[in-house]
C-alpha cells in the first residue's frame, strides 16, 4: 500500500470520526441540558475532569513506543517491532493499575470529604463515578498500544475506524440512557462496558490483520522504559497540558462561578472547537507517514507532509471560524434552546483559541512523530499552567474577560515557538512556506471536495 493510499484511508476514517465527534456533541449536549439540567450536567463534567489527570500514569511510554514500532516496521525489523509492542502492553498494564489506585484515592476524597463538592450528586455516587472514569482511563492505556499496533502494521485507517466505531456506540448508548431517564452513574457504567468490549474486538482483529505482530511470539523488550524514557516523558507532558488547558478552566469556573457557568462554557467551547476537529483529522492521518519519512531520511517528503497538513488545516479552520462567528449565536439558540443564556464574547474568545490551536497542532505532529517533542511538552505544560493561574487571579475582577484572555495568550505563545522549530527540522523557510502552504492547502482542499463529489 502506497503512502498516498495509507493517508487516504486514514483520512477517511478520521473524517468519519470527526463526524461522530461533532454529531454526537451537537446531539448529546442538548440532551444533557434537557434531561439533567445545567446544574447536574455541570457537576458531572467536574467529576469527569478529575480523572483526566490520571492519563499521565503511563509516563508516555505507549506513545513513544508507537513511534518506534512504526519506524522499525518501516525498516523491515518486524521482530524488534513485536518486542516493543509486547513491552508497551506491560507498561500499559502497570500504568492502568496505578491510575486505578489513584482513582480509588480520589473516590474516597469525594465520598468522605466531598472534594470536589457536588450538591446534586451524592458523595457516594460521586465516588463511584470517579472510579468508573478511572477504569476508563486504564482501559484507554491498552487501547493506545493496540492503536500503535495498527499504525506499525500500515493499517492506521482500520485502527482509527474501529476506535471511532467504539466512540459512536458509547455516544448512542448515552443518548438512549438519557432519553430513558438514567442518571450519571448508569451512563458511566454502560459507556465503560462498551469501551471494554470494543477493545477486545480491536485486539482480536489486529491478530488477524497483522499476524507478524503476534506470531511467532517474541519476548517483551525489557529495556523499553529505560530506552524510551526521554521521549516518553515528553509525551507525558501532553496529558498534563491537556488537563490544564481543557479541564483546568472547568475547575476554575466551577469554583468561582458555579455549575451553570461550567455548563455554558463547556457548551460554547464545544461549538467553537468544531473547527479544531478538522486539524485532528489530518494530524492522525499523516502522523505515521511522518515517522516513516523521518526514519528513512526523506526530508523532502516530511516537508511536503507538513506543508500540506498545515495548509489544509489553516484554510478549513479559518473558513469555518468565520462561519461560526456569523452563525454562532443563532446555532446556539437552535442547539441549546431559547431559554439558555448565551454570551457572544465567550464564543469570540474561544474561536480565536481554536484558530491558533489548530495551526500549531498541525506543526507539532512533526515533533511528536519523530520523538523530538520534549521541549514542546515542557512548554505546553508551563504555558498552560501560567495562563491558568492568570485566569484564577483575573476572573474575580474581570469576569469572562479575565478567564478567556489568558487562554488565548497560551495558544499564541505555543504557535510562536513551534513553527520556527519545525521549519528547522523540515529544512524549510518562512518565505516559501508562506507562499506555497496556503496555495497547496487550497488546492488540496479543492481536490478533496472533488473526490467526495465523485
Amino acid at each position: 500500500m502506497s503512502v498516498k493510499q495509507r493517508i487516504t484511508y486514514a483520512l477517511a476514517a478520521s473524517t468519519f470520526g470527526q463526524g461522530i465527534t461533532i454529531g454526537t456533541q451537537l446531539l448529546l449536549i442538548p440532551m444533557f441540558f434537557h434531561y439533567w439540567g445545567a446544574g447536574l450536567y455541570g457537576e458531572w463534567l467536574i467529576l469527569s475532569s478529575v480523572p483526566a489527570y490520571l492519563t499521565m500514569a503511563d509516563l508516555g511510554i505507549g506513545s513513544a513506543a508507537g513511534n518506534e514500532m512504526t519506524m522499525m516496521a518501516g525498516a523491515g525489523n518486524l521482530e524488534r517491532a513485536q518486542q516493543t509492542y509486547r513491552g508497551a502492553h506491560w507498561v500499559a498494564l502497570g500504568a492502568g493499575l496505578i491510575a486505578l489506585l489513584i482513582g480509588l484515592l480520589l473516590a474516597c476524597m469525594a465520598t468522605f470529604w466531598m472534594i470536589p463538592k457536588t450538591t446534586l450528586i451524592s458523595p457516594s455516587e460521586a465516588g463511584w463515578i470517579i472510579v468508573l472514569f478511572s477504569l476508563g482511563v486504564s482501559i484507554n492505556f491498552q487501547g493506545s498500544v493496540i492503536s500503535a499496533g495498527y499504525r506499525a502494521a500500515g493499517r492506521n485507517g482500520l485502527g482509527i475506524g474501529l476506535n471511532n466505531t467504539s466512540r459512536l456506540l458509547e455516544a448512542v448508548g448515552m443518548g438512549i440512557l438519557l432519553a430513558k431517564g438514567a442518571g450519571p452513574m448508569m451512563v458511566c457504567t454502560v459507556a465503560l462496558c462498551v469501551k471494554a468490549v470494543m477493545l477486545l474486538l480491536q485486539h482480536f482483529w489486529l491478530q488477524r490483520t497483522c499476524p507478524w505482530l503476534h506470531h511467532p511470539p517474541m519476548p517483551a523488550d525489557r529495556t523499553l522504559v529505560k530506552r524510551l524514557i526521554a521521549p516518553a516523558l515528553g509525551f507525558m507532558a501532553f496529558p498534563l497540558g491537556n488537563a490544564l488547558a481543557l479541564q483546568g478552566p472547568i475547575l476554575v469556573i466551577g469554583h468561582l462561578m458555579g455549575g451553570p457557568a461550567v455548563a455554558l462554557f463547556s457548551a460554547t467551547r464545544t461549538l467553537a472547537r468544531v473547527p479544531i476537529q478538522i486539524a485532528n483529522v489530518f494530524n492522525s492521518s499523516v502522523w505515521p507517514e511522518m515517522s516513516r519519512a523521518h526514519g528513512s531520511g526523506n526530508i523532502p517528503l516530511l516537508r511536503t507532509l507538513h506543508r500540506s497538513s498545515w495548509g489544509i488545516t489553516f484554510v478549513l479552520v479559518a473558513t469555518s471560524s468565520v462561519a461560526l462567528l456569523v452563525l454562532g449565536p443563532w446555532l446556539a439558540k437552535v442547539w441549546l434552546g431559547e431559554a439558555t443564556k448565551f454570551d457572544t464574547t465567550i464564543l469570540i474568545f474561544l474561536i480565536s483559541m481554536t484558530l491558533f490551536s489548530a495551526t500549531w497542532s498541525s506543526s507539532s505532529v512533526v515533533l511528536t512523530a519523530i520523538n523530538a517533542h520534549g521541549g514542546l511538552g515542557l512548554r505546553y505544560v508551563l504555558v498552560n499552567a501560567i495562563c491558568l493561574g492568570l485566569t484564577w487571579v483575573l476572573t474575580p475582577s474581570f469576569g469572562w474577560w479575565g478567564m478567556l484572555a489568558p487562554l488565548v495568550l497560551a495558544e499564541v505563545l505555543l504557535l510562536a515557538w513551534i513553527l520556527p522549530k519545525v521549519m528547522t527540522i523540515t529544512q524549510d523557510n518562512f518565505g516559501s512556506f508562506a507562499r506555497q502552504t496556503i496555495a497547496e492547502g487550497a488546492i488540496n482542499l479543492i481536490d478533496v471536495v472533488k473526490r467526495r463529489k465523485t
